[in-house]
């Protein structure tokens, strides 16, 4: 991870001074989580680094208050300089508990906060709850106010973050009693995982089959171009666990070119099995309208069966 993280920190743009070394302060920030000093310290000098790191000019870590459900409190370091009214620190409040409901690092805008910087926020978890959030103000006391972040500084920032919050979450865990993982949780989490999956299996399923309904009719004045568009298109379906859905008996099949009957240049076939045994449907000499389905389970020999 150390590496990592060197070559998205060495890749952030650093404004105005000249890029500093990163390697010194990634050790630094890897003997500060391994020290032993208690949480309170810890927090108080892992700001300092972390505007360090980023080139920033303030940095909070915001964690829930001792004995509350829903308050949290910050360690602050030059955060209340840019925020030096009543007004711009209860707007920056209901950022930052908008932010601790979030699951992933993030950048807010300059035009949408009231510090004048870009903020660079990584929620840190524990078994899936909110333990932490890292929040650092980007750029120095001396920032232009027009800096424009390009999205692909955007994403090394939301990169390293991530990167940095993982090493924060060893020095958290170190410093803080725990709660143990929950095997109901991790099933539970399991479970949503595997209905995002399911989604993902259905969204990418639909974008295939309708992408190959654009092939309908095309035909191809040669048996090995019908081969080659079949092959191309098997490869992609079982990289995906998918199949072609026979129009003719609607069992899932592989496309296939072949020579068959009077067709000159060969046909389309639906290729699969049956409990009759090997069989193939179709003949159209131009591509058939492709419907896709799930890959069905592995057939069992008969000799194998028990």
């Amino acid at each position: 991870m150390d590496a990592e993280l060197q070559q998205v920190l060495q890749s952030l743009p650093s404004d105005p001074s000249p890029q500093p070394l990163r390697s010194p302060q990634i050790a630094r920030l890897a003997q500060l989580v391994d020290s032993d000093l208690p949480l309170q310290a810890f927090l108080e000098q892992l700001l300092p680094q972390l505007c360090t790191l980023f080139s920033g000019a303030a940095a909070v870590t915001w964690m829930k208050a001792h004995g509350t459900s829903d308050a949290i409190v910050g360690v602050r370091f030059q955060m209340d300089k840019l925020l030096p009214t009543a007004t711009e620190k209860t707007q920056h409040e209901r950022l930052v508990q908008a932010a601790w409901r979030q699951t992933l690092p993030f950048l807010v805008q300059r035009p949408d906060n009231s510090t004048g910087h870009w903020l660079l926020f990584a929620p840190i978890a524990h078994c899936d709850e909110p333990l932490a959030l890292l929040e650092i103000a980007l750029g120095g006391a001396a920032e232009a106010p027009d800096r424009v972040l390009t999205p692909t500084q955007q994403k090394l920032f939301v990169r390293a973050a991530e990167l940095v919050a993982q090493r924060v979450y060893y020095g958290l865990r170190q410093r803080i009693a725990l709660a143990p993982p929950s095997i109901d949780k991790a099933v539970d989490q399991i479970d949503k995982l595997t209905d995002e999956v399911r989604l993902l299996q259905q969204q990418i399923q639909q974008r295939i089959e309708q992408r190959l309904q654009r092939f309908h009719g095309w035909a191809f004045n040669a048996l090995r171009d019908k081969q080659a568009f079949a092959k191309h298109v098997q490869q992609m379906l079982e990289s995906h666990g998918l199949r072609v859905e026979c129009p003719e008996c609607g069992h899932a099949a592989i496309l296939r070119g072949l020579r068959i009957g009077n067709a000159k240049h060969g046909a389309f076939v639906f290729d699969h099995y049956l409990d009759s045994g090997r069989t193939f449907h179709g003949g159209s000499t131009s591509v058939p309208l492709i419907r896709v389905v799930p890959k069905p389970a592995r057939r069992i020999a008969a000799n194998n069966s028990t």
